[in-house]
């Protein structure tokens, strides 16, 4: 029999597929098996899922400062609802809660953002001037100063 918080964790992994979340990521956040994962991406989206190596980081998905200051938003609101927790609950409600708000944006790129800024691969500073908390890596040229009001961070 399966248990309920078994149940859970399959239909969260389910939504976080039907979401397009790469597979390497559902697994690691649920647990469940790749040849399971598999073919539910393809009952759900009709097609194999994509293969490939994952991006390092966040800094991947940033192309332009409008990129920057959506995952950055993204951050933002996750921290507000969720502090550092990183689960797939609280990811997806994040992740839903974002685009009820702002529009659509990339679940892999959202995630990536969180993480990065979580486990430190990216700081997350506030701004000086517009005191706006933002992805901020100093060898970026779309993350060296804020996106919102293109400040530059000042060396301390």
């Amino acid at each position: 029999m399966v248990e309920l918080a078994e149940l859970e964790n399959l239909q969260l992994a389910h939504a976080l597929i039907r979401a397009g979340l790469r597979l390497s990521i559902v697994r690691g956040m649920a647990g469940i098996g790749t040849r399971t994962l598999r073919q539910w991406w393809k009952d759900v989206h009709g097609v194999r899922p994509p293969n490939g190596k994952l991006p390092e980081s966040v800094l991947s998905y940033i192309k332009d400062k409008d990129s920057a200051s959506r995952l950055s938003a993204f951050v933002a609101l996750h921290r507000r609802l969720h502090g550092s927790e990183l689960t797939p609950e609280s990811f997806l409600t994040t992740w839903r809660e974002f685009q009820r708000i702002c529009g659509p944006i990339d679940i892999n790129a959202a995630y990536f953002a969180v993480r990065d800024v979580k486990v430190g691969i990216v700081a997350f500073p506030r701004c000086d001037q517009c005191n706006a908390g933002f992805i901020y890596d100093a060898g970026s040229r779309h993350t060296d100063r804020c996106p919102f009001c293109d400040t530059r961070v000042l060396a301390d």
